[in-house]
């Protein structure tokens, strides 16, 4: 099992099919050329009596209901970069063969897992709106033989019993070859492999010889290599734009399982996505998610998407759609042995990453004080994965009174008297001031825009109750109580 090719039946007709959910379950033929001239190329299962050749006439009229519609050059291209990111899967050495065709050299891979991935991508592909064949053998031709007859997947080990009864249009025969075999009663490949190659080539030159070589299997070539994905990327319009999110989602499905397959295929995850919904006032609407846990789970990633466009309301239809998966190396760790760690990771980060996409990742995570002197100052970071071991108690116990804060910090109005609060006035505390300890100073960020300075008081009211009072840019207010 040298090489392997993967294919797709039928390939434009299911691009297309694959990229309009309105033609699932009705009878499609794709139709090239004009008026009479006019020909059925590919037809659907419930295109009944349609088959490829047929004038576009005569199919209209046996199978009435029959949907005609051209080929998508653009469905295509979306359809054949998922079918390579497939391939790239298995190994780096892949060549795109043909439209909906590609061959992959599996030299130096494992067998076993090999076909066990093979048959997975064929599931997956076939979820995806595309049915893949894979044939696997010990050449190219050998293999695509066996890719035309896979049910997903072949591997072909006796080359001479399966090339027996297979037809010999298989190994592509000229005209003139063809007419020669037919008056050699040859009709299969396996009758053409028992001929004598020398003397096949006496009677058919060196074409013949060629010929013989594609019949028994034998025939080699170079691969034509392709790049893998260096961006993942999709973008794609709407026409005409849409109103609601059941169309939107639909193509975003479709684009995000490309995206992901390639990000796998390079051995990337995602670390984060951006959203671009381009309206037709031509302004856009624009997110970014960054994933609490990075993957490439495209149900993980619609789901967040999907939480954050129930929330969206445009001036505009949506005209088109840009998806951007930053792509990072999967994330390695080993937890300790006695660390806790959480009981359903999957579903922790995959709830953070849907409320993340309603509320906004600035205000999802855990709080960490600054480092700055800065009152409050904190950050959202991403959660640990386990639960740290409890603090250690401190030698001494805290002394003094104990602050408890106002979240937020109440207004207040402050009268002064040298520069010393006297009365505070309006809010939610009132009262005459019977003593006041300060002012205590903190600054910071001097040499930046963002300057800050706070002045500190802690008082006692007359009738009662300790509270410390801040002073700043924005006035007065009640930053808390001491117990």
């Amino acid at each position: 099992m040298n090489f392997a090719v993967l294919l797709v039946p039928d390939f434009a007709l299911r691009a297309l099919l694959r990229g309009d959910p309105s033609l699932a379950g009705r009878p499609v033929a794709l139709v090239e050329g004009e008026g009479r001239r006019a020909r059925v190329t590919e037809a659907s299962p419930e295109a009944r009596g349609v088959s490829p050749g047929l004038a576009a006439t005569l199919a209209l009229s046996r199978c009435p209901g029959l949907l005609v519609a051209a080929r998508s050059p653009e469905a295509e291209v979306e359809a054949h970069r998922l079918l390579m990111a497939a391939a790239f899967t298995l190994s780096p050495r892949v060549e795109a063969t043909s439209r909906g065709c590609c061959t992959v050299d599996l030299q130096g891979c494992d067998p076993g897992p090999t076909q066990a991935l093979m048959r997975l991508r064929a599931l997956e592909l076939a979820a995806a709106g595309l049915p893949l064949r894979i044939g696997a053998a010990a050449t190219p031709f050998l293999a695509s033989y066996a890719a035309q007859g896979a049910d997903p997947v072949r591997v072909v080990e006796d080359a001479a019993g399966f090339l027996g009864p297979l037809p010999i249009e298989l190994a592509e025969p000229s005209a003139e070859q063809a007419g020669v075999l037919r008056a050699w009663g040859i009709a299969t490949l396996g009758a053409l492999r028992a001929l004598p190659k020398a003397e096949v080539g006496k009677r058919m030159g060196a074409a013949g010889v060629a010929l013989w070589e594609r019949a028994a299997g034998e025939a080699t070539r170079l691969l034509r290599l392709a790049e893998p994905a260096s961006s993942f990327a999709a973008e794609w319009d709407y026409e005409p734009p849409v109103e609601s999110v059941e169309p939107l989602f639909f193509k975003l499905r479709r684009f995000a399982e490309r995206v992901s397959l390639e990000l796998r295929a390079a051995g990337f995850v995602a670390e984060k996505l951006s959203l671009t919904l381009l309206l037709e006032d031509e302004t856009d609407h624009r997110r970014e998610f960054r994933l609490p846990e990075p993957g490439a789970d495209v149900e993980g990633w619609l789901r967040v998407l999907h939480a954050h466009l129930d929330t969206v309301r445009t001036a505009s239809r949506v005209a088109g759609v840009r998806l951007v998966a930053s792509p990072a190396r999967p994330p390695a760790r080993q937890q300790g042995l006695f660390d806790t760690g959480l009981r359903d990771p999957a579903s922790f980060w995959e709830n953070l990453a849907r409320v993340a996409a309603i509320v906004g990742d600035e205000r999802v995570g855990t709080p960490v004080p600054g480092d700055t002197h800065r009152p409050d100052a904190f950050s959202m970071e991403r959660p640990a994965e386990a639960v740290p071991p409890a603090p250690v108690a401190a030698a001494h116990p805290p002394l003094g009174p104990t602050l408890r804060r106002f979240r937020p910090a109440w207004p207040v109005r402050v009268a002064c008297q040298d520069g010393r609060p006297l009365r505070l006035d309006g809010g939610r505390l009132e009262g005459d001031v019977r003593a006041a300890l300060g002012p205590w100073r903190l600054s910071g960020d001097w040499w930046k825009p963002g300057a800050w300075e706070v002045e500190t008081w802690q008082v006692e009211l007359a009738s009662g109750g300790l509270y410390q009072l801040e002073r700043s840019a924005d006035g007065w207010q009640v930053g808390g109580m001491l117990d």
